[in-house]
């Protein structure tokens, strides 16, 4: 082969290989840019999910406690002035006039009617807390803990009077947590001793409930068994709060729980 063709096929050989890198790069090129559209589109899609996610979650508890505050207060309207009425008739029946059976059954009523006037207040209480919206959060949990103390649950907290400086929302979510966890520890773990901690700086919100009940095991509970609706529903309410929820559970060893909220 002579010089020329030597040289001319030297060129054809380089443009060659560097055609096939161009080829090459741009394949390359084109796959990475794919791969970041896919996970871009990916991303949004999760994005659009979790959106969709907290606006119906979002929804369902604001359902939720409009569903409460009407039962709440027909319970306090029809029910309650219904359960007055009764017990100011029984009051009123004529002692003198009346047998000693008679009298002995007004006053079963009576107690009866009291009994059951005490029990729709509390419900109605604990259904819609009107001392929320009058006295702010720390008396709102006070009042709580007084009236699950007089079933003989020892409470002791420590109440940041700076969290009363929260949105109402955000207030009104706290307030159906720490509900939820006390409940959870009478009911369901029959605890006697219960700690609350609630405490705000300037870039967060710490709150801690431990008790002293049977504790349980966290998977089971998460996997939908009865301890697990409690959960359940703070881990939703949490979730709204965009905050971070940890709890720690075995048996025989109570229950803790830590939230933590960005402030």
């Amino acid at each position: 082969m002579d010089k020329p063709k030597e040289i001319e096929f030297a060129w054809l050989l380089f443009a060659g290989i560097v055609t096939m890198l161009l080829l090459a790069l741009a394949v390359i090129i084109f796959v990475i840019v794919h791969q970041r559209r896919v996970h871009a589109l990916r991303l949004a899609l999760q994005q659009q999910e979790l959106a969709y996610q907290t606006k119906m979650l979002r929804s369902i508890i604001t359902s939720q406690e409009t569903e409460r505050e009407r039962i709440a207060q027909d319970l306090h309207d029809e029910i309650g002035a219904s359960l007055s009425a009764a017990r100011l008739f029984i009051n009123q029946i004529n002692y003198e006039d009346s047998t000693p059976a008679v009298q002995e059954l007004a006053q079963q009523a009576s107690q009866i009617v009291g009994d059951t006037l005490k029990s729709v207040r509390r419900i109605v209480q604990n259904m819609s807390p009107m001392a929320l919206d009058k006295l702010g959060l720390c008396r709102a949990i006070k009042q709580l803990s007084s009236r699950l103390e007089a079933t003989g649950l020892q409470i002791e907290s420590q109440l940041d009077a700076a969290v009363e400086q929260l949105p109402a929302e955000t207030q009104l979510a706290l307030y159906r947590i720490i509900q939820e966890a006390f409940a959870n520890a009478l009911k369901h773990a029959r605890a006697t001793a219960l700690t609350l901690y609630l405490h705000r700086n300037a870039n967060e919100l710490l709150l801690r409930i431990s008790d002293d009940g049977c504790g349980f095991v966290l998977a089971q509970a998460t996997a939908g068994t009865t301890d697990g609706m409690g959960l359940a529903g703070i881990a939703a309410r949490v979730k709204l709060l965009e905050g971070n929820l940890h709890v720690n559970s075995l048996p025989g060893s109570g229950t803790h729980i830590v939230l933590r909220l960005p402030c």
